[in-house]
């Protein structure tokens, strides 16, 4: 199911990327490990940006379907999801509008995007 939510910030898409690293050289990844420790199962994580946080599940996730509707930050997270320790599918999607069955996953994950959610 794709939610067709194509959305474009190019700015925000081109700086995000290294904000998130300084931001994770400056303290967040243990705040990313804290975030995901415990999980497993299926889990939605909404707004995944570039995929800081993938390379932090841990190994009882069976699976993550990372949603994020800005194009060239849902091309990072694809390219960042091949090398995470857990299955990682990334898709086009709004938390409004998730693109997956109601009560389908084990947990949901938001990182860094609630400010962006209406």
């Amino acid at each position: 199911m794709n939610a067709g939510s194509v959305t474009r910030h190019p700015v925000f898409a081109r700086l995000y990327p290294r904000m998130s690293r300084a931001m994770d050289e400056g303290g967040l990844v243990e705040h990313r490990r804290r975030l995901l420790a415990g999980l497993s199962g299926e889990v939605v994580e909404i707004g995944a940006g570039p995929g800081g946080n993938f390379p932090h599940y841990p190994p009882a996730v069976a699976r993550v379907l990372a949603v994020e509707p800005e194009l060239r930050l849902r091309d990072i997270a694809a390219r960042a999801g091949t090398d995470a320790p857990v299955d990682v599918e990334v898709v086009d999607g709004l938390a409004e509008r998730l693109p997956a069955v109601d009560r389908s996953m084990d947990a949901a994950v938001f990182c860094l995007v609630l400010c962006s959610v209406p």
